[in-house]
């Protein structure tokens, strides 16, 4: 009977991995590389400058570590002069405390700040009215002056054509006398409208030009202003930036008195003055990983062990016969109802144990409920199924 289980028996599945107890064996494991490495971190150490010391004061849960730490004799009689400097700086630092100003800053006595430009004192600009006033009198005066110049030729041309009209043997108040009088009256008024015309213009072009001056002056009165008040605002930036400096100059010499002198490089600096030691790095055991290397190996192993049983098995089905096959439900899963036949029997789909490879067909127990007589029991306690006493195939899907 071995033989055969050896040949037919099912493999069992591994035992699952102590993961909780590698856990716990992964942080022991951790904790003691981190104490070990903790005290090879810690070397003494001797430098031209000091010595540095470590003492075990801790317990095996509890490690820790006192540190020693001494200049070399000439160091420490440097630091100790530089010490007395230091002690000798406080000194004069707390004489001087009563010198510092007190009470809020006072800018009563700076120059007053001026925000916007003090216009007090510009000319007045011209009104509207104003400029249309001058307008005004300027036409009038370019209007009189061409007509003062013009009107004595008007009243020449007048008598001249009244003489030639008189020498002509055309009487006064004759249609022909009149008509010529009034051909030279009519040149007389297009002159004087021209003239009218010319004189407003002049009168407009006046007014451009008083306005145009009028704000250029305030263009420079503001800008004359402008630059007087920005002066002010330096004088005023000025003179706080010089209270404020007489202010902090005391405070700034009390604060490099209370400073004390550096020490320098040796002394109290680092305890490895001058030396370079190389820190120690340390990895724990990987028992965290070995486990779960373990656990992946046994599960692959299963595996391969199943698919050859699996084999086995198919091997076994193909020398009882065809018809034959396989059907104990302890040896599918994945089991799915798809149907059912004529005769009332379940139709299933599955995949062996052993493989992923999906079948359609029935289960042994069931069939062996309905119809006994298409069952059979091979010699490791399986059931076998007889499809040719069946309404149902077998088949790969």
């Amino acid at each position: 009977m071995k033989i055969f289980d050896n040949i037919f028996g099912g493999p069992k599945a591994p035992p699952a991995p102590d993961y909780a107890g590698a856990a716990t064996a992964q942080g022991a494991a951790n904790k003691e590389t981190a104490i070990v490495e903790g005290i090879m971190n810690r070397p003494d150490v001797y430098s031209p400058y000091d010595i540095t010391k470590w003492t075990d004061v801790g317990t095996a849960d509890k490690p820790r570590f006192e540190a020693q730490y001494s200049l070399r004799p000439e160091y420490e009689t440097q630091r100790q002069k530089q010490a007395q400097i230091g002690g000798q700086y406080l000194d004069v630092a707390g004489q001087r405390l009563g010198e510092l100003p007190s009470g809020q800053f006072d800018v009563s006595a700076l120059p007053t700040y001026r925000g916007g430009v003090d216009t007090t004192g510009f000319t007045p600009l011209a009104t509207t009215d104003d400029l249309s006033d001058y307008a005004t009198r300027s036409e009038t005066a370019y209007y009189d002056r061409a007509l003062n110049r013009l009107q004595p030729a008007m009243d020449q041309q007048k008598t001249q054509l009244h003489t030639q009209l008189i020498n002509s043997g055309l009487p006064v108040g004759s249609t022909a006398y009149n008509d010529a009088m009034s051909r030279l009256e009519m040149t007389h008024s297009d002159q004087l409208s021209g003239l009218a015309q010319s004189s407003i213009a002049e009168g407009q072009r006046m007014r451009q030009g008083l306005a145009g001056e009028a704000q250029s002056m305030r263009q420079s009165q503001l800008a004359e202003a402008s630059m007087i008040r920005e002066m002010q605002n330096q004088a005023r930036a000025q003179a706080m930036a010089d209270t404020l400096l007489q202010r902090r100059l005391p405070m700034e010499e009390l604060a490099t008195l209370t400073g004390s002198p550096s020490i320098g490089s040796a002394g109290l600096g680092t305890a490895t003055t001058g030396l370079n030691v190389p820190g120690v790095s340390m990895a724990p055991p990987p028992i965290m990983q070995g486990a779960m290397a373990q656990g992946a190996d046994a599960t692959n192993r299963y595996g391969t062990e199943m698919a050859g049983y699996g084999a086995r098995m198919n091997a076994f089905g193909n020398i009882i016969g065809g018809a034959m096959a396989g059907s104990d439900k302890t040896l599918k899963e994945n089991i799915v109802k798809v149907g059912q036949s004529p005769s009332g029997l379940n139709i299933y789909e599955w995949n062996y144990l052993w493989s992923p490879e999906r079948f359609r067909g029935v289960i042994a127990q069931e069939v062996q409920k309905i119809k006994p007589q298409a069952v059979l029991s091979n010699i490791f306690g399986h059931l076998l199924v007889d499809y040719s006493k069946l309404d149902v195939n077998m088949e790969r899907i």
